[in-house]
């Protein structure tokens, strides 16, 4: 049986957001009072509706979630490692990436096209899955945040493989120069798959699969509070609805 949240991304994709529609109803007093107002007060003729009934609820910004923490804490790493140069696969980029040309250079390898010119990045189209061998142990820093979890599952037009999550770390991984650092974040709780959304993939995972690497760090993101710093991910609460694990490994 879907989730109640699997329900309201399906309908999200159709173009219904009910969370939305409610919003925007409790605005709907507020803003007929507002309106009628500012018209009695205004002379300009030139008076047009425009409605943004859900802002009146929102906060100043969002300062909570997965890519908020992730992307901040990440870019810190990356920044206080003074890396030359860094390479990434399919990360954010109006979110962790940007946070990361404007003081390094990035080198970013997609599924997706990118049709504008950004300076200090490059994109490079290709599949993570397949072959990355271009880039093999050149590259000191190398990320992808909040990506693996999608591989194999086709929602980026990516090919279907029920093992493109490993293959996707393995060669990712593979990209990291001797001594170099990789750093990874996914959903993490009990193992299973939501398809096409994502995998929910279990802490200790990276650990088995990266052989050639140790964990230097680990921050625990829940879904609104703050992170946990300090813990091992054999720790996890596995029970625990809509974390994230975010990891730090240095090649050995």
């Amino acid at each position: 049986m879907p989730t109640l949240r699997a329900i309201l991304n399906g309908l999200r994709d159709f173009g219904f957001d009910p969370l939305k529609t409610v919003k925007a109803l409790k605005g709907t007093g507020r803003f007929l009072s507002q309106a009628i107002q500012f018209r009695l007060k205004s002379r300009n003729s030139n008076f047009k509706i425009s409605l943004a009934l859900t802002d009146y609820s929102d906060s100043a910004g969002s300062a909570r979630g997965h890519y908020f923490w992730q992307d901040l804490i990440c870019a810190q790493w990356i920044f206080d490692a003074k890396s030359p140069n860094h390479f990434d696969c399919g990360s954010r980029i109006d979110g962790f990436i940007a946070h990361l040309i404007p003081f390094t250079k990035v080198v970013q390898v997609d599924i997706r096209p990118m049709k504008v010119e950004i300076p200090n990045l490059e994109i490079v189209i290709g599949n993570a899955q397949e072959n990355l061998s271009a880039y093999a142990g050149k590259y000191q820093s190398v990320s992808s945040l909040h990506s693996i979890e999608h591989f194999g599952l086709g929602r980026y037009g990516d090919p279907i493989d029920p093992n493109g999550h490993v293959k996707g770390l393995k060669n990712i991984s593979e990209c990291v120069s001797a001594g170099g650092t990789l750093y990874v974040s996914f959903p993490i709780g009990k193992a299973s798959v939501e398809f096409n959304a994502q995998r929910v993939i279990d802490p200790m995972w990276p650990i088995e699969q990266l052989p050639g690497f140790k964990l230097e760090d680990f921050v625990l993101i829940p879904w609104v509070d703050a992170p946990v710093y300090g813990m091992h991910p054999s720790e996890v609460d596995k029970s625990v609805w809509g974390q994230a694990g975010l990891y730090k490994f240095s090649r050995i």
